[in-house]
């Protein structure tokens, strides 16, 4: 039983951040976190997310354009 739920328990966490890199779940960092600033890179990567997610869509609709060619 412990073997069962430590591995959902690590699937459910590295499920979270595919989804959160993917840009699945929008990511919205503040400027502070306890009083110290927040980079600038680390802003722009969480960003990133939803970029990921339109060139994903782009490129499994190239792919299917070419699937539809070979029919």
């Amino acid at each position: 039983m412990r073997f069962i739920l430590g591995w959902t328990l690590k699937l459910a966490f590295v499920g979270l951040i595919y989804a959160g890199v993917t840009g699945a779940i929008p990511m919205h960092l503040p400027d502070t976190i306890l009083g110290y600033q927040l980079p600038d890179a680390a802003k722009r990567f969480a960003g990133s997310g939803g970029q990921i997610q339109d060139l994903a869509g782009k490129t499994q609709a190239g792919f299917k354009t070419i699937a539809d060619s070979f029919k």
